[in-house]
């Protein structure tokens, strides 16, 4: 059954998503952007992310094959390079190289530009749905403890829009906390750690065959030693993203020689040999002080009724894991569910706990490696899941039943207990030394 009218701030990625499921719901969806948009719109102020390589973890795609029948297949239409996890990956970890056999799980490989097209194209075509760009939101309408709309900017003039539910998908940069504060809600300081991480990334074209066997490669940084690491992607036909990660104030470069001395460095060596022979189709970007945060508007006793938040305005991870877009994905499979059966816009805490529950297994992994490169002392539980977690990867070389396991769970395939089972486990503690393992 239609409710009126919903509001979405912000037409990225999180905010096309929550456009789709409430458009089942509400008869007029309406998504509110700063930036100008037109369907091919590529790289844009808003999103300066962008220029990073973007992970569409495996449940992530299912999801958005639920949201828009055939996605992943207009994705492949629109360039995307599909990989086997395991046959097609080369991933490196401390102890050695992961097996390469057929995992049955399969990813693509996109830019972030390229997947949010697509995106926005299906979401466009929604009938009622619609798109008013050039809009700076700068606060909340509201009236007795509920949001009854936005106000701010367009073309230099005030801009007001009124709607039954607003859905805040401002992200990282948005001011939803301040809005919030305005009308005398107060929300707990957010959860912050620091991820002692930056990373460097370019585009190259690749103009001759280069005779790689992979079409995606990885390799893994881990406190205190290795402290350099690395991630490569065919997207979009022919182009290879190239990202450079260093960690524990290993700074990567900007610059062409040290781009190159970085790459050389890894124990990848293909990824030298792109970064010394392909042709170069961007600038280097890079992006340092990476961190994760929280909003922890689940526990905001008085959250005003009308009002949702979905995305990286509610939580965002180091992007350095790559869980950014499952997550908000995550979201948007949430809010499709619970407006089947619940007001959202009279009972928003019923979907906000919803996103919370969502985000702690993806929470807990990023932070608890993260926090390794810190001297702050941490919990023992912290200290366990540590513990276990390099224990497992040093077991996954050789071993194609734990990276079996391994991959499924950091897909967010399975859930993390399957990395509990008793053969992954005895392998993990019986602390054998993997076979060793030909790249």
């Amino acid at each position: 059954m239609y409710s009126d009218r919903a509001l979405v701030i912000g037409a990225g990625f999180a905010g096309l998503l929550a456009a789709r499921a409430l458009s089942e719901s509400y008869g007029d969806v309406v998504l509110v952007e700063r930036d100008r948009l037109t369907p091919d719109t590529g790289h844009r102020p808003g999103v300066p992310q962008a220029h990073h390589p973007h992970v569409l973890l495996a449940r992530g795609a299912e999801v958005l094959d639920e949201l828009f029948p055939r996605f992943r297949a207009d994705l492949e239409d629109a360039g995307a390079v599909r990989a086997d996890v395991g046959s097609d990956h080369l991933v490196r970890f401390p102890s050695g190289w992961a097996p390469r056999d057929h995992l049955g799980l399969s990813v693509l490989s996109a830019t972030r530009v390229t997947i949010e097209q697509v995106v926005r194209k299906r979401v466009l075509k929604l009938p009622n749905v619609s798109l008013v760009d050039g809009v700076t939101v700068q606060g909340l309408l509201t009236d007795r403890g509920l949001v009854t709309g936005v106000h701010g900017t367009r073309d230099g003039r005030p801009f007001t829009d009124y709607a039954d539910l607003v859905v805040d998908a401002s992200g990282q940069a948005g001011k939803l906390v301040s809005w919030l504060a305005e009308h005398g809600v107060h929300c707990p300081a957010p959860l912050i750690v620091t991820g002692h991480a930056a990373c460097a990334s370019r585009l190259y074209h690749v103009t001759s065959d280069l005779g790689l066997d992979w079409r995606t490669a990885r390799e893994f940084t881990r406190a205190p030693s290795p402290r350099r690491g690395a991630a490569v992607s065919e997207v979009d036909g022919y182009r290879w993203f190239v990202t450079l990660v260093g960690t524990d104030g290993d700074t990567t470069p900007a610059d062409e020689d040290g781009f190159a001395e970085h790459a050389a460095a890894l124990e990848c060596h293909d990824i030298a040999e792109i970064v010394k022979t392909a042709v170069p189709a961007s600038p280097v970007h890079r992006s340092g002080a990476l961190r994760s945060r929280w909003n922890r508007f689940h526990q905001v006793p008085r959250w005003p009724r009308g009002l949702l938040a979905v995305g990286d305005s509610v939580i965002s991870l180091n992007p350095v894991h790559g869980h950014g877009m499952t997550l908000a994905a995550l979201h948007a499979a949430d809010l499709r569910h619970l407006l089947q059966s619940h007001d959202l816009a009279k009972e928003p805490l019923v979907f906000q706990r919803a996103v919370a529950r969502s985000a702690r297994l993806p929470w807990s992994a990023v932070t608890t490696a993260d926090r390794a490169w810190s001297n702050r002392k941490t919990t023992t539980r912290t200290r366990a899941r540590r513990w276990y977690a390099q224990r497992l990867a040093d077991a996954v070389p050789g071993n194609a039943r734990v990276y079996r396991a391994y991959v499924r769970v950091a897909q967010l395939a399975d859930h993390p207990s399957a990395l509990l089972a008793p053969r992954v486990l005895w392998h993990v503690l019986s602390g054998s030394r993997p076979r060793a393992t030909a790249r």
